[in-house]
Parts: C-alpha cells; sequence; structure tokens
C-alpha cells in the first residue's frame, strides 16, 4: 500500500535562506507494510475474517466517510477479546462499530482497524428475569424478545435501531427508560478476557457513562421486571407511533444530532425549527424538514464533510445567539489528528511500531453506540 507523505519543512539556517527537507516517503510505507503483516497474522492465528478495501460509507446509517485500512469481525465475545488484546500488543490502533447508525465518519482515509461488532450476536439466553446478550445483538429485536416473554423495563428503546453494545456505551435511552437502569452486569475485554462489571459500579448519565476510551464491550446482562405481555406491546406500540408522528424515517439518518441542553425545558430540535433552520441545506446535507435534530443525508456526491459543515453551523448559532455549547450526540470520527502536524503523526506511527515489544496500547476504541436515540417529545 503507499502512502503519499512527502510535504516540506521550512527551517531557517544560517544565511537566512529556507532549507527544505522532505520526509522519507519510503520509511512510512515500509512501517505501514509491517503493520498490515502483524494485522494479517493475528486474524489467521485467531481465526477472524479481516478485510481490506470497505469505506465508512458502506458500513454507517448516514452513508458517507472515507476509506478504512481494515475491517476485523469477531463472531463471539472470547473472539473479539483475543483480537483487541493482540491489536493491544501490537501497538495497533482500533476503534469498535456496531449498526453505524450514530457515527459520522470524516470523508479521509481511516488508518485504523475497525472491530465490527456485527457478527457479535449469538442467542438472548434466558432465566427468569434475566436476559444475557452480546454486543452485536439488535436492540428492537432484543425489545420484541423480552416483550413476548412479558419481561419490561426496555420497551421504549424498540424503535432505536442499534445493537446492544452501543446503547450500553451511551445509556441510550428513550420515552421513561434508559438501559442503565436494567443492567445487572456488563461484559468487558480486559487483557484478552472476558469479564463481567457490575451495573451498580458504572456510572450511567444522560447518553454517557463512565466507559473509557479503549475499552471494548462485548455483552450484558438484564434485569427486567414482570409485566403482561399485551401490555408491554401496546405501550411499544405507542412509542412507534409517536416517532413516525414526529421523526423521519426511512431516509438517510444518525438519529438526533444533538444533546439536550442540560436544564432546558425546550428541546434541541425545536430551538434549530425556532431558528428558522428546518430544511437548510449544505452539500448533500439536510437539516429534516421533520424533526430539526435530525441532519439527513441525500444523493450519491452526499460528504460527511456536508453534515459537519451544517452540524457546525448550527452549533455557532447557539453560541452567538443563545450563549449555549450545543454538544453532539452522534460520534464524530476523525481520520487523523486536526492539531497535530503531519510530522508530529509520521513520529507518533514511528513511535508505536517501535513500542510494541513493550505492549503498550495505542486503541483509539469509541464504540458506536450504532444508535438512534430518539427521546422525549420535548425534542
Amino acid at each position: 500500500m503507499r502512502i503519499q507523505t512527502s510535504f516540506s519543512l521550512k527551517p531557517t539556517i544560517a544565511d537566512g535562506t529556507t532549507g527544505v527537507m522532505v520526509v522519507d516517503e519510503v520509511k512510512k510505507e515500509l512501517t505501514l507494510e509491517a503493520r498490515d503483516a502483524a494485522i494479517e497474522e493475528i486474524a489467521a492465528r485467531l481465526g477472524v475474517r479481516a478485510e481490506r478495501g470497505r469505506r465508512f460509507a458502506e458500513l454507517t446509517s448516514l452513508r458517507v466517510g472515507g476509506a478504512i485500512d481494515w475491517v476485523i469481525s469477531p463472531v463471539t465475545e472470547e473472539q473479539a477479546a483475543t483480537v483487541v488484546f493482540a491489536l493491544d500488543q501490537a501497538g495497533i490502533a482500533w476503534r469498535a462499530l456496531g449498526s453505524g447508525s450514530n457515527v459520522l465518519a470524516d470523508d479521509a482515509d481511516h488508518h485504523y482497524v475497525v472491530l465490527s461488532l456485527k457478527e457479535l450476536k449469538g442467542e438472548a439466553r434466558f432465566d427468569g428475569e434475566r436476559v444475557s446478550v452480546s454486543a452485536g445483538y439488535s436492540l428492537p429485536r432484543l425489545c420484541i424478545d423480552t416483550g413476548r416473554r412479558g419481561l419490561a423495563g426496555i420497551e421504549g428503546l424498540g424503535g432505536i435501531p442499534g445493537t446492544v453494545g452501543g446503547a450500553l456505551w451511551m445509556n441510550a435511552g428513550a420515552y421513561g427508560h434508559e438501559i442503565g437502569n436494567v443492567t445487572e452486569t456488563v461484559r468487558v475485554a480486559r487483557e484478552g478476557r472476558v469479564v463481567e462489571v457490575p451495573g451498580h459500579e458504572v456510572k450511567w448519565d444522560y447518553r454517557h457513562t463512565s466507559f473509557r476510551e479503549g475499552e471494548l464491550l462485548l455483552g450484558a446482562t438484564l434485569l427486567l421486571s414482570r409485566d403482561d405481555p399485551e401490555k408491554i406491546g401496546a405501550r411499544m406500540l405507542e412509542a412507534k407511533n409517536k416517532r413516525l408522528a414526529t421523526q423521519p424515517h426511512g431516509g438517510r439518518s444518525a438519529g438526533c444530532f444533538f444533546k439536550n441542553p442540560p436544564g432546558s425545558s425546550i428541546g434541541t430540535g425545536k430551538m434549530i425549527d425556532e431558528m428558522g433552520m428546518k430544511g437548510e441545506r449544505r452539500g448533500g446535507a439536510l437539516v429534516s424538514p421533520i424533526h430539526a435534530n435530525f441532519i439527513v443525508t441525500e444523493g450519491e456526491d452526499a460528504k460527511a464533510a456536508d453534515a459537519l459543515a451544517l452540524a457546525e453551523e448550527i452549533r455557532e448559532r447557539f453560541r452567538r445567539e443563545k450563549g449555549i455549547e450545543l454538544e453532539y450526540e452522534v460520534e464524530l470520527w476523525r481520520a487523523g489528528q486536526p492539531d497535530k502536524s503531519p510530522e508530529a503523526e509520521i513520529e507518533e506511527l514511528e513511535s508505536k511500531t517501535s513500542q510494541a515489544s513493550a505492549g503498550e496500547s495505542a486503541g483509539l476504541q469509541t464504540p458506536d453506540s450504532g444508535l438512534q436515540t430518539e427521546e422525549e417529545e420535548k425534542r
């Protein structure tokens, strides 16, 4: 794989003229080749599928985003734990991605491993009022499964088209239910093993938890409560009808783009609408005419940059007109660090490679919630 890395530095030298220094392109190329060889060896040794040539435009609900160096797809919790441990030991950066319905990845090439959890499904295992599921299990499917068995506590989440792992990562909630309220234990990857963490040790906040970057969530056991399946089904239908009436469906979106401002009695969507930005367009991105806290993409030429430009324009107006620093609810995945120079990025890459034998982790994991978090009507 050939990566263009030539650029110029212009240090001042003794005679006041400008010297030109070109970074050795071959050196970085060989470094990336060694990384690729390590990934191929890990995949073969652990029997996990590893793919090249994928793009975020294929893997996310917004259908935008750049190329991905590698996509690795484990099928069991144990396999996922051993894969990320091997990547960490080799100093290879990775991020976990669920169904991709809460991620905006930029248009550049992403030079890290995407750990796809879509195949990490298995079967839901029921034991009385408890249900155990893996991170890749469909959240809507789980809500249906539990409702039919007369188990209540997550029926409000039935319209969130994401995965259980993503719901756990950001404490997904809607219509009076939050997954953190019913989580008894969470299974995480620790040094190549599957470890259970009690739910009460996790800090469950509004669309945020105490899980840290570099942690991989593998699954959970939920403790639900008994109720009449017909009553549960009626509540799920009511929530579905509210969503269909107030939110866009069938298009390319990532759910609510922004969190509601803390303490506000008015939802972000309503405030964007009052600013007159409903229907506003930038390139292939559009503020939904149905719900202003949804940004949708349209057309084959749509870019992640379009959606981000529109989102940043909204945030700037909130700062200027309302004094509010609007927080993203979607996950923003950038290919590189915009505050780093090309020189620093290359030095960092070489440093990670030289430290691999010491087992230092270069994990970049931000588990994609794979979610669209439908919030209460105030949005």
